[in-house]
């Protein structure tokens, strides 16, 4: 059986990186922040990291050879679509992970910072509330 805890607590992890982001950049006059915000940006992507190593390893090997084929199928689905967000993140971490970079781009910085952080509570709400759920149940 799949003990799904220590994902879970990635999670967790995980968000409380991403709330102490979205703070930040909600924030009128995050310009003066922009030293915690790129604390916080890299500590997102190390959480990042080892989730997604954790999960590669001992998550998704195990769904993808599951008896059952809607379970295998959705695994299937999550790792395709996994692989787009954390493309989009890697290259969203690159173009702002120093404050001189966000500097250069505060234009656009915002917005995507926006956009990368939805992406990432999404997902994270939909793993955890169809994935990680349909795990329990079937007793995998």
């Amino acid at each position: 059986m799949i003990n799904i805890d220590n994902f879970l607590r990635q999670h967790k992890d995980i968000m409380e990186e991403v709330n102490q982001i979205d703070k930040i950049v909600n924030k009128s006059d995050y310009e003066n922040n922009l030293d915690e915000f790129v604390f916080h940006i890299n500590n997102l992507a190390g959480k990042l990291k080892i989730h997604l190593s954790s999960e590669d390893k001992y998550l998704y090997p195990n769904l993808v050879d599951a008896e059952d084929s809607g379970l295998r199928s959705m695994a299937k689905y999550y790792i395709d679509e996994m692989g787009s967000i954390a493309d989009t993140f890697t290259n969203y971490k690159n173009e702002f992970n120093t404050k001189s970079k966000i500097n250069g781009k505060l234009n656009s910085f915002v917005s995507e910072t926006r956009q990368i952080i939805s992406q990432i509570k999404k997902r994270i709400s939909k793993e955890e509330a169809e994935l990680y759920k349909l795990i329990v149940e079937k007793g995998i």
